[in-house]
Parts: structure tokens; sequence; C-alpha cells
């Protein structure tokens, strides 16, 4: 049984009607076991880490433990034996056994954080705050929004766009602090009682990909970033007259961030600022002059993905 994401018109006016006069409470009850029901998710969203611009995500989950991520950056596909990702930068792909705690480490990524209860038995156990906000059409869609801060370390204030036709969040906003924002929204989603498609978690090696074996990737180090740092950052970003308070003239300086906070996340270049500006997407684009070529911006995500690490 696969839950339509359009209605007629009376249908929408009704559940709009039912979402405004919910709690809070009762509409993330509602949001967690329309998922945790389901057997299979599909969705097409934008994903947007401010000042960056938006980027295409696609995302598939099917139970027990299967997921397939596409970002701008990479493919990750785990069938349930294996997981295969796929490196876009240089078209190559590594292939590990599957193992338990893999799944938790795929949900802690920000991108899939709207519907992490797809897997998540008790996702809002450690939550607090939550209210009904707005009321709001999204991509033409109503929406009611229901805010709460998450538990962590930094706690997340976010706050979930329930789609009012299909009872789950259509995507999410969420902010560490108040200059860094991300805001998560899908295009299209859908999610069904029927089996997965074997096909939707399978790899296909793309034309002329290496396979490489997962012993040999080995984090790029500060000194490789330095360099790139060195040729195309410091004359802005020094020590003497860091702008916008950030200098990448040192490990230190690099990792104290700027003005709005830090810019690297270790572990996670994803939901590193710093990335946001070196990416195509970002506004502005940094450099100026104009971008770094994707293998310097590889090896500085790479670098971050390692653990930002001094040595």
């Amino acid at each position: 049984m696969r839950i339509p994401l359009l209605l007629g018109f009376s249908g929408i006016l009704a559940a709009a009607i039912a979402m405004q006069g919910s709690s809070a409470d009762s509409l993330l009850e509602r949001h967690t076991k329309q998922l945790q029901t389901a057997t299979t998710l599909s969705a097409e969203y934008t994903y947007q880490k401010f000042p960056g611009g938006p980027v295409d995500y696609k995302l598939k989950l099917a139970k027990p433990a299967k997921f397939r991520l596409e970002t701008p950056d990479e493919v990750v596909v785990a069938d349930g034996m294996t997981i295969t990702t796929l490196k876009k930068s240089d078209n190559s792909y590594t292939q590990v056994p599957q193992k338990d705690d893999d799944l938790k480490k795929f949900l802690k990524r920000e991108g899939v954080l709207p519907w992490s209860a797809f897997f998540v038995k008790e996702p809002f156990k450690d939550a607090a705050g939550a209210k009904v906000g707005a009321n709001r059409t999204i991509k033409g869609k109503p929406v009611t929004e229901v805010s709460i801060v998450l538990a962590g370390k930094p706690e997340r204030d976010v706050t979930f766009y329930m789609d009012s036709s299909l009872g789950i969040a259509r995507g999410v906003s969420l902010k560490v602090a108040p200059d860094q924002q991300t805001l998560i929204m899908a295009k299209e989603i859908s999610v069904a009682a029927d089996s997965a498609t074997d096909s939707d978690f399978s790899f296909t090696v793309p034309s002329g990909a290496k396979k490489v074996d997962p012993a040999a990737v080995t984090a790029a180090t500060f000194t490789q970033v330095s360099t790139i740092f060195q040729a195309n950052c410091v004359g802005c970003h020094n020590a003497t007259r860091p702008r916008s308070g950030l200098d990448l003239s040192s490990y230190a300086g690099t990792m104290a961030g700027g003005q709005s906070g830090k810019d690297v996340i270790a572990g996670d270049a994803d939901n590193s600022p710093i990335m946001a500006f070196l990416k195509a997407n970002g506004k502005p684009i940094m450099p100026p002059r104009g971008a770094l070529s994707d293998a310097d911006i590889a090896t500085i995500a790479n670098w971050i993905k390692g653990g930002a690490t001094q040595n």
C-alpha cells in the first residue's frame, strides 16, 4: 500500500484542520508511527547549509537495514550485506561488509535527520520544548511547524514541517547557533508498505570507476591542506588581518574559526561551514577569484572526515 502525496481539495483541507488542532506530541507521534509502520521510504530533496545554496540529495530506505544516499559528492549504498561508497571526485569506490553499527553511523548524518524515525524506535525520547507553530504551504503542500530541542553536543533547535496529508515531515530546519542554520526540504517523498526492490539497493559500477582497497584509503594531512590554504586563502585569511575573523595560516587559527563560529567540524565535512564556501554552491564562493579545483576541495573534505588532525 503506497501513501499518496496528492489528495483532493476537501481531503487536504480536512487534514490541515486536523493538524492545526493537534498537539506537538501527537504530531510527532503520528510522524513516528507512519515511518515505523512503513517498510520503504523514497525522497528527493534539497540540502542547504547557509550561507551555501541548495544541493540535490536522493534517499532510499528499506527495513531492516538498507539505505541509499546520493549527494553531489558521493553515493553510499547498503544492501544489508555490503556497503559501497562511490567518491565522485575521482570516480573511485570502496566496498566493506555491512556491520550492525553502520546504520547508526549513517543516521547521524544531518541530511537524513527528518526521517531517522524510520529506523529509530524512540527518536524524540530526549527531546524537549515541543510546540506547534504556524501552518504554512511549502512546495504546494500544507504543513504544520513543530519545534523541538534535540539533546546532544551541541543541542539543536529543530523545526519539523509536518505534511498535512502524509502525516510525516516534509523537511526540517535546524540551528546549532544563531548563524548556523540548515534547511532540508523534500520535493518528492513517499512511504510504502511494499517490499523493497533489490535494484534500489544494488550498486552499478560507473564507467571508468576504479575499486580501491579501504585499507589503502588514508585521511589527508593538515600539511596537505595548509599548502592549499597558503596558495589560495591566506592573502585574506591570515593572522595579521583575518577577514571575517578567520585565520587559515595555522592549524590553531583554522580550528578556532571566525566571527560566525567554527568553520571546521572534525569528522563531519558535510556540516563544516568552510565546505559551503569552497564548493560551487557556496554564497559567496571562496576564494572570490574562483573556486578551488575538485581535487583540492576533495583533499580538504578528506582531511575533515579523517578527524581534522594536526599531523
